[in-house]
């Protein structure tokens, strides 16, 4: 973690200079000097970066990490604390306060002296430090360390294809996958990888071997070989080893062979016979293509089968290749697999069955495996040279305890030292990213939105971050991309517009996560269960024994928790974020008590609240955290907003969903000339203003009820307006706004709308000027609509999600929704007063999901030949007239779920033959691989 504390506080440094130029006249010179020392630390502590992580140095090295920590964690604490001093004299205006301002000058010179004072100090330590790798023999220490952990490394990851894990448990699905895959022979699209991915300890290597075995592998391909990759590869060897595999009545020759010659010989042996060749444990595209031109592109019949842990990289490989992930055993075939590794005697025979205690408790410890095969077996092993129910009580008691990253047996059984081998492959941007999911409690869903603003606000990433046109939120958005390809974090993707909405992390990975950000001071979490007073933990958990104090602060709320109080304590003054997770939902009335004391919290830059009501004095306060970037009120109760708020000049992000206000109040937003993104309520009661925020890009939650429509075209940078809604006795509000989107918002990207109409003539030609709006991408329409406008060229260009509610059309909508070129998702609710539907052949191409619902009159749906190719899921609800499933459904071999809902008695009955495969018709949903047939 030193590595990406000293790169952050570099960036960091280096925003100061560019950004706090005014207020940092007179030192930026010694700020430059130490940004540079630091950059050259930075280069050494990059050589020795996997025993900074392990238990392979001694105290002075351990000590010196440390060191350097603590220097550049001061000084990022000098600086910051001297820019908010001067910022907040110089920013007072008046009369009074100008004489004020020239009576300060001469102590604002004394500050800049005693800062210089503080940072030649840190200086003179820095290169003290730099002295001391000389003095003590610690310049040539990393190379031995990094050595020896890469030989360690290397023999952890070591696999063998003859060494076959008896006990395979929960993958038979996956292993006859992934053998038909291997040995399927598809001329049209070849696929000549096939990959394994997942976590380490996914047992990936595992059913790999079990695959290489697999006999009909054996009869179906000519030779097979399995090498092991890992990181620190050697491509001649690996070529060797491949080689000897593939031609065993070569093996003297491959020593004296020439690099272009062993390339060729391989290429072609691959070429003549049908071979397998199994590239476990790779990492890096480098690595592939140190190895590439041994393998054939062409369609020989010879396969590649790889295991990694980095998702992107088989379609690097093979843009045809096949993608398999095995999920995490369930409970009973995790318990399947803790007995087969717990209960066997040393001659290998069973031991027989547990009695009902030893059970119990069994259970419960393979729970916290949470289905990882790698823990479930260490855990297995440990209990296998334990016979009597207190032993096993001991090892549960110490499993609760310790955890499995602090277990002492882990260093020897590999389950945090397997799991931190994906964290020490991170690039260093990534680390502190994947450090800041240790926030959350188990099992959280984490909001993707909310974690890219939390990484901003925190200064995780810098606009140095980005290539080429991205913003920063594009560059947020990256990092967690590539956290989900490297299996760090598990992903929740929209299935339409393929963003990422919710992540989490395995048990066991934010176990990891945890231990690391406690080894450096990261993070610091307070379990809070009745306490209403956090000062005793506050002092225990931001006062540690060794410095830097820790950054970052995460408060988990228990349903019990009545009153929280944020004590004034000075041990508070270095923390940079403070996150409260509350266990209720966010959707609950607000009730519990917040009261502030924010002296000590001047550097904070992120503060997140949810679901607390606090007084007017408490939101006042929050006025004064001058540093803050990101602030969250969401789902919280206030007798009242207070305008200091809008003294935060640094703000980036304002989220107010859920909040709860007084009714009639005017909220006002305003002079926040940093604002990028802002949340507001869903709020029928109160109005809200906004100006002068010139630099807001995204805005959530805009409806017409609550908000003027003219506020709009303030907002010239606006790049997303999310979840705008309109209602139909604001009809001039809809003409004005649908007039700013299709003529004064080119600068929009992506909007969501739901709009609701009441029959007017007017409308029709409102609609058909949306149609034309090319970033909109979500549209709901309620209420009762003339026609759709006949379709032409440059409608809904982008729209992927359509829904129609009660729009009581006469003609069949589906001749023009069909030509939408991106549509994905379409939900007619009502919308259609007709008694027949035609879905003709190429027409809905990139359709995924029809819900059809209350059409009461219709009676016949026809479904051509070549519509719908890519219909996922199929709901018919409450069309008691409709008797027939369109026999155009069985050429839509995509469909995979079927649902119908209160439909006519003859339609329920034809489908239940269908379903029990009995009479004609079962061939017209033969690809349906659920059916669900509701009576109500």
């Amino acid at each position: 973690m030193e590595v990406p504390v000293v790169s952050f506080i570099v960036k960091r440094l280096g925003v100061l200079l560019t950004e706090e130029a005014k207020f940092l006249y007179g030192v930026s010179d010694q700020v430059e000097q130490i940004r540079v020392e630091l950059n050259r630390m930075q280069c050494f502590l990059q050589d020795t970066d996997y025993a900074i992580q392990s238990d392979h140095v001694d105290a002075r090295v351990n000590n010196w990490f440390a060191e350097i920590r603590k220097l550049a964690y001061e000084t990022e604490d000098i600086l910051e604390t001297y820019v908010i001093q001067v910022s907040s004299k110089r920013n007072k205006k008046g009369f009074r306060n100008t004489l004020k301002r020239f009576a300060c000058i001469f102590n604002e010179w004394l500050d800049v002296h005693r800062v210089g004072s503080e940072i030649g100090a840190i200086k003179n330590k820095i290169i003290d430090l730099t002295a001391s790798l000389h003095t003590y023999g610690l310049k040539t220490i990393g190379e031995g360390i990094r050595s020896s952990a890469t030989e360690k490394q290397q023999e952890l990851r070591q696999s063998y294809q003859h060494v076959v894990e008896e006990d395979f448990v929960g993958f038979e699905e996956d292993l006859n996958k992934v053998v038909k895959h291997l040995v399927q022979v598809d001329v049209y699209t070849p696929s000549r990888v096939v990959s394994i991915c997942g976590m380490g300890g996914l047992g990936k290597t595992t059913l790999a071997k079990k695959v290489y075995h697999h006999k009909d592998v054996k009869n179906h391909f000519h030779c097979l070989a399995w090498v092991c990759i890992s990181q620190q590869y050697q491509t001649r060897d690996i070529l060797q080893r491949i080689f000897i595999k593939l031609v065993p009545e070569r093996k003297k020759e491959v020593v004296r062979m020439r690099n272009e010659e062993l390339f060729e010989q391989l290429y072609e042996v691959q070429q003549r016979k049908k071979c397998l060749v199994v590239l476990d444990d790779i990492w890096s595209i480098e690595a592939w293509k140190s190895l590439k031109p041994a393998f054939p592109n062409g369609n020989a019949g010879s396969k590649i089968l790889l295991t990694t842990r980095n998702k992107a990289l088989p379609s690097q490989i093979d843009p045809y290749h096949i993608f398999h992930e095995p999920t995490c055993l369930n409970d009973e075939e995790s318990w399947d697999l803790l007995q087969k590794k717990s209960l066997l005697r040393r001659d290998g025979r069973d031991s027989g069955v547990l009695d009902t205690n030893m059970e119990a408790i069994g259970r419960k410890m393979v729970k916290l495996c949470a289905g990882l095969p790698l823990a479930i077996i260490v855990l297995g092993g440990l209990l296998a040279t334990k016979h009597t129910l207190r032993e096993w009580e001991v090892v549960y008691q110490n499993v609760c305890l310790h955890k499995w990253s602090d277990d002492p047996i882990q260093h020897d059984n590999g389950v945090s030292t397997v799991l931190a081998l994906s964290y020490h492959d991170l690039p260093y941007q990534l680390k502190p990213c994947f450090l800041y999911l240790g926030h959350f409690p188990e099992d959280y869903r984490i909001n993707a939105e909310r974690l890219y603003h939390l990484w901003i606000g925190d200064g995780i990433i810098v606009d140095d971050d980005r290539v080429g046109d991205e913003t920063i939120m594009d560059v947020a958005k990256r990092y967690l991309g590539a956290l989900a390809q490297r299996c760090m974090v598990q992903v929740q993707v929209d299935e339409y517009t393929q963003r990422i909405d919710y992540c989490s992390i395995h048990d066991l990975m934010l176990e990891l996560c945890l231990s690391k950000a406690k080894m450096n001071d990261f993070l610091g979490i307070i379990l809070l269960q009745r306490e209403t007073d956090l000062a005793n933990c506050f002092s225990t958990t931001t006062s540690t024994t060794t410095a830097p104090k820790i950054r970052k602060l995460a408060i988990h709320l228990n349903r019990d928790v009545e009153r929280v109080v944020l004590p004034e304590l000075e041990t508070t003054k270095h923390l940079r974020s403070i996150l409260f997770c509350n266990s209720r939902s966010v959707y609950q009335e607000s009730s519990i008590e917040l009261n502030f004391h924010l002296k000590y919290f001047k550097l904070l830059r992120n503060l997140v609240l949810e679901g607390f009501k606090f007084d007017e004095k408490s939101v006042e306060s929050i006025g004064n955290l001058i540093s803050l970037r990101y602030l969250s009120f969401r789902s919280c109760s206030t007798p009242k907003w207070h305008s200091s708020i809008c003294n935060l000049k640094h703000l980036q992000t304002l989220d107010l969903q859920l909040c709860e206000f007084n009714s009639g109040e005017v909220i006002v937003i305003h002079g926040m000339e940093q604002l990028r993104h802002l949340y507001i309520p869903f709020a029928l009661n109160v109005k809200l203003k906004f100006d002068g925020l010139c630099n807001l890009e995204t805005l959530g939650g805009f409806n017409t009820r609550s908000c003027d429509v003219n506020d709009l075209c303030k907002l010239i940078n606006l790049r997303q307006l999310e979840d705008a809604n309109f209602w139909k006795k604001q009809s001039q509000d809809l003409a004005a706004f649908i007039n700013y989107l299709s003529i004064g918002a080119d600068h929009l990207r992506q909007t969501s709308l739901s709009v609701e109409f009441c029959k007017k003539e007017e409308e029709l030609t409102l609609l058909k000027q949306l149609l034309g709006c090319h970033h909109l991408y979500r549209l709901s329409i309620h209420g009762i609509i003339p026609e759709l406008p006949e379709y032409c060229q440059g409608f809904f260009p982008n729209l992927i999600e359509l829904t129609l509610v009660g729009c009581n059309l006469e003609e069949d909508p589906m001749p023009t929704l069909e030509r939408l070129p991106n549509l994905q998702y379409l939900d007619l609710r009502g919308a259609f007063v007709g008694d027949k539907m035609v879905c003709s052949a190429n027409g809905f191409p990139q359709l995924k999901t029809l819900y059809l619902s209350m059409l009461t009159h219709l009676k016949e749906w026809k479904v051509e030949k070549g519509a719908m190719p890519n219909l996922s899921a199929l709901q018919i609800g409450s069309c008691r007239g409709l008797e027939m499933v369109p026999e155009g459904l069985r050429f839509i071999a995509t469909l995979q779920q079927f649902t119908i809902r209160n439909g006519s008695q003859n339609f329920k009955k034809r489908l239940r033959r269908v379903n029990g495969e009995e009479g004609e018709d079962f061939y017209k949903v033969r690809h349906v691989s659920s059916l669900n047939i509701s009576r109500h």
